[in-house]
Formats: C-alpha cells, sequence, structure tokens
C-alpha cells in the first residue's frame, strides 16, 4: 500500500482484438477472448501452445498506514491511540467484504492458472487478556468467496510478513490497555485445482526494517507447478517501499540471487516491487530493481504485449479510502517472465507471446457502494511461450 494522471484508457472490453505474429505464422484475427483459458495459439504448423494464464494484486490492506508509521515514541499510548484508531476505523469502512467479491469476480471470469496476492492481511481486536472478540481478514474473505461460486481454486501458500499488535483502547479502570489490534501481512499464491505442484518453497526477506517495537517483515513464495510438461515457477512476493532504499535494494538482490536464481523453465515474478518503471532515474518512486530484472533477463509482460499499446500500465495508487481523490501515477506492479532456454540461447521474447489486461483502472471495475476494489491495479496477463523456447 501507498498513498501516491493519467488519460484513461479505452476500456478493456472493448479493445479491439490484436493480431499475432509468432515465427513465420501468418496474422490472424482470433475470436474468442483473449484471455480465454482453453484457447491455442499456433506456432508454425504443428505445435500447439496452451496458454499460461496469471493474476497479480495488491488487494489493499483497507486503511493508511501513513500515521502509524509516522508515531515517534512507541512508549506514549496518546500517540499510538491517535494512530490506531483511525486506522482500524479506515479499514472497517473499506467493505472487505465487497472488494474480495471484485477481485474474485476477476479470478473467476480469467480463470489464471495460479494468482499472486499482496497485502493479504489478518487483522483481530483482542481484549485486556489477548483473547480475541472481532477483527477482519481478506484470506478469508477471497475464500469464502471462492467457495461460494464453487470455482476451482484453492490456496497453495500463505507467507507472513510484519506481525504485530497496537493498543486500540485505554482502559482506565485497569488501568492499561483495553483493546488490542493485532495485524499480520500476508503473501498468498492461489492455483487453480487442475494445476499440478511439483515443488514450493517460501520466507521472509533477511533484510528488514525496524519501527520500535516492531519489524517491517516481506516475504515470498514460489510455486512450481507442471505446465506441457515444463516446470513454471511462479514466485508471488512484495518488496518494501522506495522511501526505505537500503532495506528495499537488499530484498531485491535477494530475490533476483537468491529466491529465482539458477531456476530453470520457465520463471514468472508477480508482484509489487516498489520499483517505478515509469519514472525518471532519481525520482523517489524509482528504483533500479526493476531495470536490474531486465538485465537478469526477465521480461515486463506489461511493456511487450501487444496490449501495452492501449495504456500506460500505471497501476498505484488510488486514495487509500479508495474513493476519487488520487490517480495512479506510478507503474510498480508487474508480471515478469524469463525462459532459461531463451537465455542461454540469446533470444528475445515479443509481444507476440504474451496478453496483459489491468484490472481495478476502470469505473465498472468499482464495488456497488463506489469504491476501488484496491488502492493498486492489478495486472491479468496469459503467456504461450513456444517449446524450444522454454
Amino acid at each position: 500500500m501507498k498513498t501516491r494522471t493519467t488519460p484513461r484508457r479505452p476500456h478493456r472490453r472493448a479493445l479491439a482484438l490484436t493480431c499475432l505474429v509468432v515465427g513465420v505464422a501468418a496474422c490472424h484475427d482470433e475470436a474468442e477472448s483473449p484471455f480465454e483459458p482453453q484457447t491455442t495459439w499456433l506456432h508454425g504448423a504443428s505445435n500447439e501452445m496452451q496458454a499460461f494464464g496469471v493474476y497479480t494484486q495488491n488487494v489493499f490492506l483497507g486503511g493508511d498506514t501513513g500515521p502509524l508509521f509516522s508515531i515517534q515514541d512507541f512508549s506514549d499510548i496518546g500517540q499510538i491511540l491517535g494512530a490506531t484508531i483511525p486506522f482500524w476505523a479506515q479499514v472497517e469502512a473499506s467493505d472487505i467484504p465487497a472488494r474480495a467479491a471484485a477481485f474474485v469476480d476477476e479470478i473467476g471470469r480469467r480463470q489464471p492458472h495460479v494468482v499472486s496476492l499482496q497485502e493479504v492481511l489478518r487483522f483481530v481486536v483482542l481484549d485486556a487478556g489477548f483473547q480475541p472478540i472481532g477483527g477482519l481478514d481478506l484470506l478469508d474473505e477471497i475464500e469464502g468467496q471462492i467457495a461460494a461460486r464453487g470455482l476451482p481454486y484453492e490456496t497453495a501458500l500463505v507467507q507472513a510478513g510484519t506481525s504485530s499488535a497496537l493498543p486500540l483502547s485505554f482502559d482506565p479502570s485497569i488501568p492499561g490497555v483495553g483493546t488490542w489490534l493485532s495485524f499480520t501481512d500476508r503473501v498468498v499464491v492461489l492455483k487453480r485445482t487442475d494445476v499440478t505442484t511439483l515443488d514450493s518453497a517460501q520466507g521472509q526477506y533477511a533484510a528488514r526494517f525496524s519501527l520500535g517495537p516492531l519489524d517491517l517483515v516481506r516475504g515470498w513464495a514460489r510455486l512450481t507447478v507442471d505446465h506441457g510438461g515444463v516446470p513454471h515457477h511462479f514466485v508471488a512476493t512484495h518488496l518494501e517501499t522506495q522511501s526505505i532504499p537500503p532495506v528495499h535494494a537488499a530484498q531485491a538482490d535477494e530475490l533476483r540471487n537468491g529466491v529465482v536464481g539458477g531456476l530453470d523453465g520457465v520463471t514468472i515474478i508477480a508482484g509489487d516491487l516498489n520499483s517505478d518503471a515509469a519514472a525518471e532515474s532519481g525520482a523517489p518512486s524509482w528504483t533500479p530493481t526493476y531495470g536490474d530484472l531486465v538485465a537478469a533477463g526477465f521480461t515486463d509482460v506489461w511493456a511487450t504485449a501487444p496490449a501495452a499499446g492501449h495504456g500506460s500500465g500505471l497501476t498505484c495508487c488510488h486514495d487509500p479510502n479508495l474513493g476519487d481523490g488520487r490517480t495512479p501515477d506510478e507503474r510498480i506492479d508487474f508480471v515478469m517472465v524469463r525462459s532459461s532456454e531463451a537465455v542461454a540461447a540469446g533470444r528475445e521474447m515479443h509481444r507476440g507471446f504474451f496478453r496483459a489486461e489491468l484490472f481495478g483502472d476502470d469505473p465498472s471495475d468499482r464495488t456497488a457502494s463506489g469504491l476501488w476494489p484496491s488502492d493498486h491495479t492489478g495486472i491479468v496477463a496469459t503467456m504461450r511461450i513456444p517449446p524450444d523456447w522454454r
């Protein structure tokens, strides 16, 4: 989540079909949706390539964390309550059930093979004895919406990040804290039930930032699945913000050289990388992370796909109250792909391999009450990489 204008692009559902050129195959129109899960693009005369679909979405925790991170003295109960009370009120007003329904509707429409979700917060309100008396859980809501629709998806991986508890009320009769707000940030991977899992791994980045009594911790989760006999390593992650450069840079290095280093087959990074590809070097939202991943052989699906010509791809950020008041002006959410075979052969992936669209940037994506589903727009992408390029 970040607190951050671009001309509107044509509504994605009204976009003209874009022809595909792969190798020497002739360009032709496609009659079906570019995201139809079962469609096939042809490569030459004989090789069929089934699309591999992904969706990445920072679901937004529901409130502006700025006041929490601006607390100067964590021993001052007045300062803490002055930050946590309005934050929790904002989270409760963010209509998590309706926003979860919007994400699940998109999953149901697109039917991606795998999904990366960030900022999947669990909030628990605790009494003075630290017993739960309320709360909200974004993952519970999403899983409930999936079950209610009978969609063929399951939660494959859940990686916890920052976790702590802060006073939410003061009880003078004790005297002491009357209630606490416990919270845990998570990165989540969902998968379609027909997808075969080959391997998985997950963890927290060693680099983290100490903020008084709590550490700001980020994590990652990798699900390796079989697709057409080729391992596809799907990595969901959320890097630290650009406002803490040393921690961000260290986590990016862990991601590039550790988490995805040395993987064979197709590797996909999907998440909020907090590195603005639309900014000039030196701008506050810019970091070298995006460029470093490109230099390491990763292709930016949005920038490469034909749909990129229809808009800027800006993903961050709507106003924290999820109403009108701020328009996304950063491109920090990505689907990035690397083929070990293509890198070894010195081949560059081209626009014919990819399709990509945004979710959460069009007024029709709003909830019934008029809220944006998240302060970030999501990216839905499909890729068809020729067998000899994998």
